[in-house]
């Protein structure tokens, strides 16, 4: 399957943004996801998918030290320095704004400092990078030149639970999604658990498997994978809606992975089983995929992605083991 080509069927305007929860596939929409990849390519009803063009800048595939294995999350720094998730190597990767590397910080191991398969990153306000130390269930915090600080037990209230991404708000409240219960998690600066919400399900507010999260605008935006959608929420936990419904028609979603907010305010989301990065605006409505001439650009395995002040995108693709960096329109 190559993302959105690959379909020649109709779509109504419903695939914009809609309120309703997304529940599980029916049998009865699987059939009909499958009769719309099986339709020739040349159908009469086939339709223009919207499309604009991001300019390739360059590919991030050396840490200096060794190449990137499995790269899975990425963030922009204070200091306009990129760092990389080196998840098969346990370690961060560090580059400057035009790719050449840094340094790298983190070994395999369980010790303070050391990182057993992260998974994501983010960065607050000082610039400190915060790691979800997946297989260590906790939460690193470094300094932005990679020296270790301090560090926290991802535990809610009914034990350990394996840490996905962290992000930390501008009041220092840090937000940590666990995979293993469903919830997204709220710390203080000193690590402690002051609130969690979410559990397993598929109405609003509830997830199965929250991933990547980043924090914007006073708001709260949780990829929530396999109910393929990207869900809103208020600092206090309070839903405000979500983005996106299962499918792919354009607007839709099948297994999301990322998420990054532009200057502009606009949402972009990866998807992993489409390889492609959808374009939503301020009102969350679908606007377009990135690519041209109606044919989405093909990335591989699409994971989490980053953008910068100056409008560039660094997004992860795990199984070509690099970060490719573009100009965004």
């Amino acid at each position: 399957m190559s993302g959105y080509r690959s379909l020649s069927i109709r779509y109504p305007n419903r695939y914009e943004h809609s309120t309703v929860a997304t529940m599980r596939p029916s049998p009865a929409r699987n059939l009909l996801l499958l009769a719309a990849l099986l339709l020739p390519c040349g159908s009469s009803h086939a339709t223009t998918i919207p499309t604009k063009p991001a300019r390739h800048l360059f590919d991030i595939t050396e840490a200096g030290s060794g190449a990137l294995l499995l790269p899975t999350d990425v963030a922009v720094g204070t200091n306009g320095q990129v760092y990389i998730v080196d998840s098969g190597h346990s370690r961060i990767a560090v580059f400057n704004p035009a790719g050449h590397p840094v340094s790298t910080f983190g070994t395999p191991g369980s010790s303070a400092g050391e990182l057993q398969k992260p998974i994501g990153i983010g960065i607050d306000s000082r610039g400190m990078v915060y790691v979800a130390d997946s297989g260590n269930n906790r939460i690193q915090v470094f300094t932005p030149d990679g020296h270790y600080r301090s560090g926290f037990p991802v535990k809610g209230r009914s034990g350990p639970v394996k840490p996905i991404d962290v992000a930390v708000a501008d009041n220092g409240t840090i937000y940590v999604t666990g995979n293993t219960n469903h919830m997204v998690m709220v710390y203080d600066q000193s690590g402690k658990l002051v609130d969690q919400w979410g559990g397993e399900g598929t109405s609003e507010g509830q997830f199965r498997y929250p991933g990547t999260l980043v924090v914007r605008g006073g708001l709260i935006y949780v990829v929530d994978v396999l109910n393929t959608r990207v869900q809103v929420f208020e600092p206090s936990g309070q839903f405000r809606f979500h983005i996106g419904e299962w499918g792919v028609a354009p607007g839709q979603m099948f297994r999301p992975k990322g998420v990054a907010i532009d200057r502009r305010g606009r949402t972009y989301v990866t998807d992993s089983y489409m390889d492609l990065v959808q374009v939503f605006n301020r009102s969350y409505k679908f606007m377009y995929v990135l690519g041209r001439g109606g044919k989405p650009q093909k990335f591989t395995a699409p994971a989490g992605l980053a953008i910068d002040s100056s409008n560039r995108m660094y997004i992860t693709e795990m199984l070509e083991h690099k970060v490719s960096v573009y100009q965004l329109p």
